[in-house]
């Protein structure tokens, strides 16, 4: 619902919460020069690709799938105040943090940092979007000035929590991970033996780290020399007049779109977490309300659970502001609806800031952990896209599936002495959109990982997947129907431990104009067995014996406007397809056949307009 912006909002907020304001830098001291549009467009371009470049590096040279085939990874170049110049192509979580990561460490670093150093960090009170996401930050210097840095992101398999892979039971940030504070595994070119040793002697999959932590490095020392080409060819003034010309545009633009929103505050319903992992049928809530004031716009979560007792909690700057980030960008800047490409840069943040009460699960208090993030900044992208579906109805979707099925799957090999570890993301679907249906089996929102192919699971893992499809079942009816998420079925091969972090369980997606809503998912273990047993959204440590058999199904997104004015043959052709059945076309769609029982499923125009219409008087 919307009211009108009341002229002193942003007084009472910061008279009665407490929020974080994050580390925020001003603008540029740096003494800037003309740049040719031409040269622009080169150098814009040239950012771009440095940090394709690296991301492709990254995932070629990983050694574990979460990396190399999921891509759950991030790279880019950044000022030395952390100010995005560049970003991959990639998860956009990863990137959007990596400035908050530079400035977590800075505060440790600052003025301490040299030639040849590499930054490891991951502290989610200081910037890291969860302790798993560790950061790899290269410095790059010009003539003894520190410029920036070359940074990357990506999930390792394991940092040394209660247990292998996911702990969303977790006490507190100790007992999640081992915390990497700006900590310099090389100093001044040379081996940090001491840290290289901490690091990786307290990790379940050593080698599997080392590799990724290699790939890493390599991608940073890549992006590195990249940009010192490009100072060697154009200047130091040119390079950094252009990246700072570049986040000022990608500003101007955001600002230009915000300003065609009405003013207002637009407010989501209410949304509910299935609960924290520990306290079982207590939902948490999540409120979400939107505020739009001439060419600047506010998140604001006042209202929302309080912390908890577990990884259920959200660090405010590595994760919190970049999900705000990415739904305003993502809804207002679609690259398909503008006529000139906006590149990703710090340009992109400063319009947009996000209100969250001191000690919610939005922004807790230290020590809480904060490792399983996820499914709560999906459900502020969500909420805020439907607060925002009355003003901007075009560029909105229904409900999404907005959460994940995060699972662990683990073991140790004797015959290595080491632990495997099976990291795996489980898509969800979209809701139905202005003009088209959803996407069906798609990861969603913020997640934009890679399905994991099944044959990375078999050929390494003592895994077999039975099972990997389109849920069997009807999807949300709408004038554009919603999508239909995953079911899948692993086996185990060996005595196994699963972890899972994943919500969404008890609360459907929210249909929108009409539109139905969406489904909630579900875990178990051993379907269709005499030990058949219904798991939670999120567990830690479930062990499953040798052929034992774990059921994932994702939640399915929700139906865009009134069934009622969906084209019949468009019915037709779903329930051809499986997405509806004939019963369906006729108690959601209005949609009458000659004979249901016919394959050819001729529509009854006459009879399909007549029923419609009484629907619609009724």
């Amino acid at each position: 619902m919307r009211s009108g912006a009341h002229p002193d909002w942003k007084e009472q907020h910061m008279s009665v919460t407490e929020y974080e304001v994050g580390r925020t830098p001003g603008p540029p001291t740096r003494e800037r020069v003309h740049v040719d549009p031409v040269t622009l467009r080169v150098l814009g371009g040239a950012f771009h690709a440095i940090a394709k470049e690296m991301a492709g590096v990254l995932f070629r040279m990983s050694y574990s799938s979460i990396i190399r085939e999921s891509e759950d990874l991030g790279a880019g170049i950044f000022d030395a105040q952390g100010r995005e110049i560049c970003e991959s192509d990639t998860t956009p979580l990863h990137i959007g943090s990596l400035p908050w990561y530079i400035r977590g460490f800075m505060h440790r670093l600052e003025g301490d940092i040299e030639e040849g150093d590499v930054i490891v960090h991951n502290h989610p009170y200081l910037g890291a979007s969860h302790s798993p996401d560790v950061a790899i930050a290269v410095p790059i210097f010009h003539e003894g000035e520190l410029l920036g840095f070359a940074g990357v992101t990506a999930h390792v398999l394991d940092v040394g929590g209660s247990f292998p892979g996911l702990n969303a039971d977790a006490f507190d940030v100790y007992a999640e991970a081992k915390l990497y504070n700006g900590l310099r595994w090389y100093r001044g070119g040379v081996l940090n033996v001491d840290i290289d040793r901490m690091m990786f002697d307290n990790v379940r999959t050593e080698q599997m780290n080392r590799g990724d932590f290699g790939a890493m490095l390599g991608a940073c020392q890549l992006g590195a020399e990249r940009f010192h080409k490009l100072l060697a060819r154009y200047g130091v003034e040119t390079v950094m007049s252009a990246a700072y010309e570049w986040m000022d545009y990608s500003e101007r633009m955001l600002r230009a779109e915000i300003e065609k929103i009405p003013d207002g505050v637009y407010t989501a319903p209410t949304a509910w977490l299935d609960d924290d992992a520990k306290n079982r049928g207590v939902r948490l809530r999540v409120e979400t309300s939107v505020i739009v004031e001439g060419d600047s716009i506010t998140i604001d979560l006042t209202g929302s659970n309080a912390e908890v007792p577990t990884g259920f909690n959200v660090p405010f700057e590595g994760s919190l502001l970049v999900a705000a980030y990415y739904v305003i960008r993502t809804l207002l800047l679609d690259e398909v609806l503008i006529d000139h490409p906006v590149p990703q840069n710090d340009g992109i943040f400063r319009p947009v800031t996000v209100i969250a009460p001191k000690g919610t699960i939005y922004n807790p208090r230290f020590p809480r952990s904060c490792f399983s993030r996820f499914c709560q900044i999906q459900r502020v992208i969500d909420n805020t896209i439907l607060a925002l579906s009355e003003v901007i109805p075009e560029r909105v979707t229904a409900g999404n599936s907005a959460a994940i099925h995060f699972c662990a799957y683990s073991g140790f090999d004797e015959r290595v002495r080491q632990y495997w570890i099976y990291l795996e993301v489980n898509e969800g679907a979209s809701g139905g959109r202005c003009g088209k249906d959803a996407m069906d089996s798609v990861d969603n929102l913020m997640v934009n990982t890679r399905n994991n192919p099944i044959e990375e699971l078999d050929t390494r893992f003592p895994i077999r997947c039975e099972r990997y499809e389109l849920q069997p079942v009807a999807a949300a009816p709408g004038r554009w129907r919603g999508g239909i998420g995953i079911v899948r079925e692993n086996r185990m091969l060996v005595d196994t431990t699963f972890s899972v972090e994943g919500d969404r369980h008890t609360d459907p997606p929210r249909g929108i104009f009409g539109g139905a809503d969406g489904r909630t998912g579900a875990i178990t273990m051993n379907p269709g067995t005499p030990d058949e047993q219904p798991l939670y959204a999120k567990m830690t440590g479930v062990p499953v014996p040798a052929g034992g058999v774990i059921r994932i199904e994702s939640p399915c997104g929700a139906g865009y406007g009134d069934p009622l004015d969906r084209d019949p043959q468009a019915v037709r052709d779903d329930v051809l397809d499986d997405f509806a059945t004939v019963e369906l076309a006729l108690s959601a769609y209005g949609v009458v056949f000659d004979d249901p029982r016919s394959y050819e499923l001729a529509i009854d125009l006459g009879a399909t307009v007549a029923e419609r219409a009484r629907r619609r008087s009724s």
